[in-house]
């Protein structure tokens, strides 16, 4: 083991690096924004080292906020079911373009919702073979892909990541610090590029306590263990 001067010297001499997840509805017109909001602030903050992640997330909550915002008719039994199945589909066309990189996937999620949002179009194979190339995925390994236990497997894991950090809406950002090694921040719901620079910059406040970001109603602290669960 390290003598303790030694890792503190480690820890001090070690660059910071920021772990940033963004749980999304792959369907979804806020999440599509919250994805470009995040994108911005990894753009502007080129002098700080962000790991950045989307992950796709449903539930039966998350499915009830989206027909919310959609003013689509919550009591509507068959359209409920309908939506849930195209958000759990859409989750697994995204888990299978991320085979093909991580960058070409992270196209594809922003390509599908960008379709969905401005168009007037249904979702369907055709639309995801036309996004697929549009994002230069090989069409056919992909839907192969989609259809696998792997692809559903790598789902499953991504919901039980969700679960246990406590993810109850869409979109939701966890931060971790690796300077920070008491907690993160959880921000549900709201996000902008204006509030992500804010909580970058006050992750590095040890005490919870003094931390005047964590009183906003939307910003929560979150355990530092659950960043080796989503490793």
């Amino acid at each position: 083991m390290y003598r303790n001067q030694n890792a503190v010297h480690a820890l001090s001499s070690s660059p910071k690096i920021y772990e940033v997840y963004l749980f999304v509805n792959p369907i979804g017109l806020k999440c599509y924004r919250a994805e470009q909001e995040v994108l911005k602030i990894i753009d502007k903050l080129t002098d700080i080292k962000i790991h950045f992640r989307f992950v796709t997330f449903h539930n039966f909550n998350t499915v009830s906020h989206y027909m919310k915002r959609m003013n689509l008719p919550s009591n509507n039994l068959q359209l409920r079911n309908q939506t849930y199945h195209t958000i759990y589909d859409a989750c697994l066309a995204y888990k299978a373009a991320l085979m093909q990189g991580k960058k070409r996937g992270r196209n594809f999620l922003l390509l599908l919702q960008k379709e969905l949002t401005t168009n007037p179009i249904e979702y369907s194979d055709d639309l995801l073979a036309t996004v697929a190339k549009g994002a230069r995925l090989d069409v056919d390994m992909f839907f192969e892909d989609k259809n696998s236990e792997f692809v559903k497997s790598a789902y499953e894991s991504d919901q039980r990541i969700a679960q246990e950090m406590n993810i109850v809406r869409t979109p939701s950002l966890v931060i971790f610090d690796s300077m920070n090694q008491n907690y993160g921040v959880l921000i549900d719901d709201k996000l902008s590029s204006d509030l992500i620079e804010e909580s970058l910059h006050h992750l590095g406040i040890q005490n919870q306590q003094h931390n005047k970001l964590l009183q906003k109603k939307n910003v929560h602290a979150i355990g530092k263990d659950y960043l080796r669960v989503i490793k």
